[in-house]
């Protein structure tokens, strides 16, 4: 693979048609088309689902696109780094961080050693996304949250952990909507907003939060989304309930706008954690790593 050839790929994921794709590489259609059967005839596979009006992605290349995004990233950096001659680009420290986090705390968290004058990148995902790039050596420190009674921190063995602090996950709805939440409460059904399975959020509405319902009725996930930010929005327009990390809820419940349920319905205390790898050391990483320990002493 080429980083043009990914860049290409990606180009027509992200606009939705060859004609937005080439606008944006900067080429005429005609080239840019060549330039994607030739991609193909390298690889032997089509890509493409040209039956479709527009052409789009087939699905086993959309399976492939986190991946292209992270090679096509990665070699840009990389490209970067075989060019700094001169040691410009060494001062810089990747940080992953959960989506929620990276909303709330991770800018205080950052700004605790924006005098050290370090370029940081900032990586949102999902935790054990986030714990991924810390174990392949992509990220140097991962921001991500743990609760009491959830499944083991993956790889905690090889990881130096710092509690940073505490955050609540709390119910929110819209405080102008209450009368219709009483309603489906009354007929004995409660609709939320539920996060998938398979990310940090959705693993503790099912082991933690939901097994606490039982007594409000059938409990109705009424939107699914990976998404503390989207789960937010839908709150906020009284669509279901969400339960939301404080900090992300805090000026809309302060303001009036959501209402915070913790009264009636369960919330919990999520731990703030600070995660590298306990043998990256370098003396960059490291003194990042002590104004994150100043930060958890003074928390």
């Amino acid at each position: 693979m080429r980083l043009e050839w990914i860049d290409d790929i990606l180009a027509v994921a992200e606009h939705g048609s060859f004609q937005a794709a080439c606008e944006k590489r900067n080429v005429s259609q005609p080239a840019f088309s060549r330039r994607i059967r030739q991609i193909e005839l390298a690889l032997g596979v089509a890509l493409f689902d040209r039956s479709a009006r527009p052409a789009r992605l087939s699905a086993h290349v959309n399976d492939q696109l986190d991946r292209m995004r992270d090679l096509s990233a990665g070699l840009r950096e990389l490209t970067g780094a075989l060019r700094d001659t001169e040691g410009t680009r060494r001062r810089r420290i990747v940080i992953a961080s959960q989506h929620a986090i990276a909303a709330t705390s991770t800018p205080e968290i950052i700004g605790r050693f924006a005098d050290l004058d370090i370029d940081t990148r900032l990586r949102s995902a999902n935790r054990d996304d986030c714990l991924a790039q810390i174990m392949t050596r992509r990220a140097d420190i991962a921001f991500i949250h743990d609760v009491a009674g959830g499944q083991e921190i993956p790889g905690s063995d090889f990881l130096e952990i710092i509690q940073i602090g505490t955050e609540a996950l709390i119910p929110v709805y819209a405080s102008d909507h209450l009368q219709a939440l009483n309603q489906s409460y009354e007929h004995g059904e409660l609709p939320v907003i539920a996060y998938p399975a398979d990310v940090f959020l959705g693993q503790v509405q099912r082991r933690v939060i939901f097994p606490r319902l039982t007594r409000v009725g059938r409990v109705r996930p009424r939107l699914e989304t990976a998404l503390t930010l989207a789960a937010l929005e839908f709150a906020r327009t009284g669509f279901a309930v969400a339960w939301i990390p404080e900090p992300l809820a805090r000026e809309d419940v302060a303001g009036g706008r959501l209402i915070d349920l913790s009264t009636t319905l369960p919330s919990i205390t999520m731990t703030l954690i600070a995660a590298r790898l306990n043998d990256a050391v370098t003396p960059l990483v490291g003194d990042v790593w002590e104004r994150i320990r100043d930060l958890a002493q003074d928390a």
